[in-house]
């Protein structure tokens, strides 16, 4: 695939994350400007993820946590992923 394909299902899936999290987490992660930012530094942390030096496994696990954890994900891999 294409990055801009990659790019483009990994926005579709961010989406469907952010839609997904509202019922769980209640007002303000499935809408307006928090989940707008969360998706944001989300779709930045894949972008780096992807073009990192990192074994295609190993950026595979970071993107599927990023994407099924959003705000969690997202934490996780800026203390730890980022070595």
């Amino acid at each position: 695939m294409k990055l801009k394909q990659i790019l483009a299902v990994l926005v579709l899936l961010s989406f469907s994350t952010l839609a997904l999290a509202d019922p769980f987490f209640g007002y303000g992660w499935g809408g307006g400007i928090i989940g707008l930012i969360i998706l944001i530094l989300d779709i930045i942390a894949i972008v780096e993820i992807l073009s990192s030096g990192k074994s295609a496994g190993e950026k595979l696990l970071w993107v599927l946590v990023i994407l099924f954890l959003p705000l969690i994900g997202l934490i996780l891999y800026y203390l730890l992923g980022r070595k």
